[in-house]
């Protein structure tokens, strides 16, 4: 791998990137007011030219959120590129100071794009959330209501939506800590910042209205498959717990740990591990429907709605899903490289597609954010082999033997 040239690419890059961003700001708005009024490219008039059905500002605003939107990804893109040439240049070390800036620009990016993309949607208001007035199946995910309710405590005079803004910043922290935790069982441990960076860049296109659960979901997953996949059950356990107050889509992560332990842990002990955790999964839920009562589990109505997305909207689904369906085929090309335990676990995605035909809704991209943490490490794999920066011995569900409650084969 010839890393000058990839650092003169990254600069090259960076300089066209620039020189684009500057433009728009100076003249993106001038061309696309002539391109509303038929005066521009030929292929800009044909898309703008039609004031009959938007006014001009609404096409600026657009374009407006789009740039910005880019400009925070590629920023933190090339700081990513920028910290891993330089990372490459030398063998695998420890953390520095780097890691906690990078970490910073992450969280920062995540907290730009949840405040400047995401907006609050009459049928889930902050502050009745707040108050466990969410109709079903809302009510029922209230983790992260906990801290915007103590600070609101603490802090009255912060409004319901900077409440929620705060406790989402709590759980961007503890997402970007527990993915890259995860992503370090994938690639080498000094590189594991990437991992941080390809779970921002697959949330982001799925942020469209405000939720006390989705970047949670990512934290929970991430964090519990990492303590799955080492065989560390008492971590993974009270996570289990914790989590299912999240959401209820915790139910996957027991399937999970069933196949990934299918085959390499006596089916007595598989039995028992399943019935524990379902036991505890139950309880929660029990006690959510006792203190918070609900005469539903989920909304009814979502097969018909989504046969009817596919059948006559299939543009708007394309334009939602397909973001997604890219990263996925990235994560495909790991595929060959990953570790036995984590293949098994690509089993949530059809979980996923289940779910989202009979009670959730193919238009939102964000019911696949459980997936994020899989697919990420399948990138980093496939990322790993080609860059020659693979993990350290990685513990594999699939094969070994056990020590101290850990299993110590590498994968293959």
């Amino acid at each position: 791998m010839n890393l000058d040239r990839l650092r003169s690419q990254l600069v090259l890059l960076s300089l066209f990137a620039l020189i684009f961003f500057a433009w728009w700001f100076l003249a993106g708005g001038t061309l696309m007011a002539d391109a509303y009024q038929g005066r521009s490219w030929p292929l800009l008039n044909k898309l703008l030219a039609r004031p009959d059905r938007h006014p001009l500002d609404f096409y600026l605003d657009k374009m407006q959120a789009l740039v910005s939107f880019s400009l925070v990804l590629w920023s933190a893109f090339t700081l990513t590129a920028a910290l891993a040439l330089s990372r490459l240049r030398r063998p695998a070390a420890g953390s520095d100071w780097r890691d906690y800036a990078i970490f910073a620009v992450y969280a920062a990016a995540f907290a730009y794009l949840l405040v400047q993309v995401g907006s609050e949607q009459k049928w889930y208001v902050i502050d009745k959330i707040m108050t466990y007035q969410g109709t079903p199946p809302f009510q029922h995910r209230v983790l992260f209501i906990f801290p915007a309710q103590l600070l609101q405590y603490v802090m009255p005079q912060l409004s319901a939506i900077e409440c929620f803004l705060w406790s989402q910043l709590l759980a961007v922290v503890l997402a970007l800590w527990a993915v890259r935790r995860f992503a370090s069982l994938f690639i080498r441990s000094d590189l594991a910042f990437i991992g941080q960076f390809l779970a921002l860049c697959m949330w982001a296109p799925t942020l469209t209205y405000y939720t006390f659960y989705d970047i949670g979901i990512i934290f929970v997953y991430a964090f519990c498959l990492y303590h799955l996949m080492r065989r560390e059950l008492l971590p993974y356990l009270a996570m289990l717990v914790v989590g299912t107050f999240n959401h209820e889509i915790t139910l996957f992560l027991i399937v999970a740990s069933a196949v990934v332990y299918l085959g390499n842990m006596s089916l007595r002990s598989l039995a028992a591990l399943l019935a524990l955790q379902l036991l505890l999964y139950g309880l929660v839920r029990m006690l959510l429907f006792y203190l918070l009562p609900a005469h539903q589990a989920w909304e009814g109505g979502k097969l018909a709605f989504n046969l009817h997305l596919l059948l006559h909207q299939t543009r708007g689904l394309v334009y939602n899903l397909g973001p997604l369906l890219l990263w996925y085929g990235l994560a495909a090309t790991g595929w060959r490289h990953a570790p036995s335990f984590l293949r098994r676990c690509t089993l949530i995605l059809p979980c996923l597609l289940v779910m989202t035909t009979l009670v959730g809704q193919f238009n939102e991209a964000r019911q696949f954010d459980a997936f994020i943490p899989v697919a990420m490490a399948l990138m980093l794999c496939s990322l790993g082999a080609r860059i020659g920066a693979l993990a350290g011995p990685v513990p594999d569900a699939g094969t070994g033997a056990w020590r101290s409650g850990r299993l110590l084969k590498s994968h293959p």
